[in-house]
């Protein structure tokens, strides 16, 4: 009886130690969300480039707070970041933006595109005449391209500058498969649709090598020029640093002009106090990132003409995923906003390589409906092709950047096998079947020529429909369509003289042109894609509140295997690009 009162006595103490942890930390989480705080005269507003830059509001589940409790925020979104520096830029409370850290890559996050309106909001808040000051360790081109407007650029004296144009690598997995017996088969439309590519080659064709190139070549002249401008150097300056030297010292830099300064950061550390009115060798007072400044600024009231921007940021699939671009929850978003008197506009901004055909159609059918009774108009972020340019196609509207990955209108179809290599292992698999085909999806099996035949009906029939669609959303010609199709991927650049796109700026462009189309001066803007509550979040973490239609669920342990299995379209059919492109 004793050892059995212990047993509970021990349980129920480390249970309410528990409960003790979890409140400490909840208040910590609650605490470390950008609550506003009054902004004092001389306050320095900073921008940390080491978390990355998202499209949309960051979901705040219960582990990233944690992590904000701890560390610092691990994402922030696009319009906080372009709108605070901006309306800083106004403030004349505002002393100084200081930038640290670099560009972190993350999935689509701080991609070529949003660092573009990022170093524009910089290039604003310079004009007013407040100096931005940055301090790097090391120099690479993403980093240089967005700190470059920057009054003092300073490089640690031991720091690097790596400069040595874009490249992006493509593995190619066809003598792998032969060697462990896993057989393809594929079915594409255009040249240029070299999604598949990497699963039937042991190279890469010439016609996707052209592609590349024109893109990679476009993409580093936007940040050659930039560059070069913000620094007041001629261009032949930074292809000859691209071509000769790829990596230089510090001190190469400050010769060649590309920093202002080398030096330690207790160095650039004097000149902060002396904005903020610090105390020198004290803690730098009153200084607020961006999310926090954001969070101060009067927020307009949500009664009136609203002007709702959705976010379409990853890959395109079926369903109702709330953190994902399904496409019946994408969907169910264009509707409201359609449905919703108060809303007077959207914005549909796209950072996606595409996807299942099947999701894109059905987003984009919704964007149709929508352009019919209200103004949309299209905002590309770093990339938006394939089913990204599928959703995007009837806006009134569409703004890309420069640098922008766009285009890549194509379908395919990919079904692999693995028939030889269970063979080959001593396995073997028999069917029954009512008819033919009855098993034509599995992975133990070919297809055969007549199946593969009406598979690429399929593709093609989907391929003449995505070119009647874009031509009629650009109001082009089909053939000229066709012409400029294929699977073929575009520069913003390339695109806006194609006419794929209809003018060159960010996602407050897209915005202001909504607005204006909506004929609205004073609008509220709202986002629907915004992250829970920490406490619905708590709840769900605790297994509590996770629900679908009313029925409580279980949080299984394999969830992470979600974002696997949602790669696999039911029909096998996408609309997407070629393959993630990551470019350094």
């Amino acid at each position: 009886m004793k050892s059995f009162l212990k047993t509970v006595f021990a349980s129920f103490t480390a249970m309410v130690l528990v409960l003790v942890l979890l409140g400490v930390l909840i208040g910590l989480a609650l605490t470390a969300q950008d609550i506003p705080r009054p902004i004092e005269d001389k306050t320095l507003l900073t921008l940390n480039l080491g978390v990355p830059i998202v499209d949309r509001q960051p979901r705040q589940d219960f582990a990233s707070l944690l992590n904000q409790t701890l560390q610092e925020q691990d994402r922030q979104s696009l319009r906080t970041v372009v709108t605070a520096i901006r309306q800083a830029a106004k403030d004349d409370r505002i002393s100084g933006l200081y930038i640290k850290g670099k560009v972190v890559r993350d999935g689509y996050a701080s991609g070529w595109a949003a660092l573009k309106e990022v170093r524009e909001a910089i290039v604003a808040f310079k004009a007013s005449g407040k100096p931005v000051i940055t301090w790097q360790e090391d120099l690479d081109e993403a980093t240089l391209y967005v700190v470059s407007p920057a009054n003092d650029l300073v490089l640690n004296p031991l720091g690097l500058l790596e400069f040595n144009g874009f490249a992006s690598e493509i593995m190619y997995f066809r003598n792998a498969f032969d060697k462990y017996g896993i057989d393809v088969q594929v079915s594409r439309v255009g040249k240029y649709k070299s999604a598949v590519e990497p699963f039937l080659q042991d190279h890469m064709s010439d016609e996707n090598r052209e592609q590349l190139d024109t893109l990679l070549n476009d993409l580093f002249e936007e940040v050659v020029s930039g560059v070069a401008g913000s620094r007041n150097i001629p261009p032949s300056v930074l292809r000859d640093l691209a071509e000769q030297d790829a990596i230089i010292e510090a001190e190469q830099a400050l010769e060649k002009g590309v920093v202002t300064a080398v030096a330690y950061y207790d160095e650039v550390r004097g000149k902060l106090s002396k904005l903020t009115g610090s105390e020198t060798g004290k803690e730098i007072e009153r200084q607020q990132t961006v999310s926090q400044y954001f969070a101060s600024l009067p927020q307009k009231k949500k009664a009136g003409d609203k002007l709702v921007v959705i976010y379409a940021e990853g890959e395109i699939i079926s369903g109702n995923d709330k953190d994902e671009v399904s496409g019946d929850y994408i969907a169910s978003l264009l509707r409201k906003a359609r449905n919703d008197d108060e809303v007077k506009a959207v914005v549909l901004r796209v950072n996606s390589p595409g996807g299942s055909a099947s999701a894109s159609d059905i987003i984009q059918r919704e964007t149709i409906l929508l352009a019919e009774q209200k103004p949309l108009v299209v905002s590309m972020g770093t990339v938006a092709a394939s089913g990204g340019y599928w959703i995007s196609a009837y806006g009134d509207e569409i703004y890309a950047e420069p640098n922008t990955i766009t285009g890549s209108i194509g379908v395919f179809g990919l079904f692999l096998n693995i028939r030889k290599l269970i063979n080959e292992i001593g396995l073997n698999v028999e069917v029954a079947r009512t008819a033919p085909a009855a098993d034509v999806f599995s992975l133990y099996r070919p297809k055969t020529e007549q199946e593969m035949a009406v598979i690429q009906k399929f593709i093609d029939n989907i391929y003449s429909r995505f070119l009647e669609k874009v031509a009629e959303g650009r109001k082009l010609d089909k053939a000229e369509v066709h012409k400029i199709a294929q699977g073929r991927v575009w520069s913003g650049k390339q695109a806006l003289e194609l006419g794929l796109v209809d003018k060159l700026g960010g996602l407050g462009d897209a915005i202001a042109a909504a607005a204006e189309r909506a004929k609205i001066k004073d609008y509220a803007v709202e986002e629907y894609q915004k992250g829970e509550s920490l406490m619905e979040e708590i709840l769900k973490e605790m297994g509590m509140e996770t629900r679908l239609q009313g029925v409580p669920l279980a949080r299984p342990m394999w969830e992470q295997l979600r974002h696997l299995l949602s790669l696999t379209d039911a029909k096998g059919f996408y609309a997407r690009m070629p393959y993630d492109l990551t470019i350094y």
